[in-house]
């Protein structure tokens, strides 16, 4: 497929565009997320390399195929993605013994407020899914399995398993778009 097709057919939404890149360059963007975020669990680096597909399949017409090839429009927005949490993640180490109090007590108390509810409309949302999304969901978030291990526990694919994770959550970020 070339770029230019790939480009026009994720603006149409065409889901099995979308599957065919993220076959093609998960392992690279893997690779990079993991390069600058080195010392975070596997998950989060997967979340990351989510992410950059998501600013992808949310704006692919931003990729211009004659400045750039798809693999490096993707390992830029994957080195970024990688650089912010980067920061942000240092940018919370730097904050003081009372600011953390603070902060710890102001989060604690609006959670403890929109938790029961967030959470049951959640777990609604999630309930929703068909199987076998809604299965691994529960396994990945719930239960905190690895998605090789959950791969082996349903007899799927790795790959079905992370791009039914990716999708999934796509489908979580839009829901709740749509209850704000």
């Amino acid at each position: 497929m070339k770029e230019e097709q790939i480009r026009k057919a994720v603006a149409r939404r065409d889901h099995e565009a979308m599957e065919w890149v993220m076959d093609q360059y998960a392992g690279l963007l893997w690779k990079i997320v993991y390069s600058i975020l080195h010392n975070v669990s596997s998950e989060e680096v997967e979340e990351c390399v989510a992410d950059a597909f998501f600013s992808f399949w949310q704006n692919p017409l931003s990729f211009q195929p004659e400045r750039s090839s798809l693999k490096n429009y993707l390992a830029t927005i994957a080195k970024n993605k990688a650089i912010d949490r980067y920061r942000k993640w240092n940018r919370r180490s730097e904050i003081t013994y009372e600011e953390s109090i603070h902060y710890v007590q102001t989060e604690d108390t609006l959670s403890q407020l929109l938790s029961k509810e967030r959470h049951q409309e959640l777990e609604q949302a999630i309930e929703s899914f068909p199987e076998p999304d809604r299965e691994i969901l529960k396994r990945r978030f719930y239960e905190g399995q690895k998605p090789l291990e959950i791969s082996e526990a349903l007899s799927l694919h790795i790959r079905q398993v992370h791009n039914k994770i990716y999708r999934s959550k796509q489908r979580l970020r839009e829901w709740w778009i749509q209850k704000k």
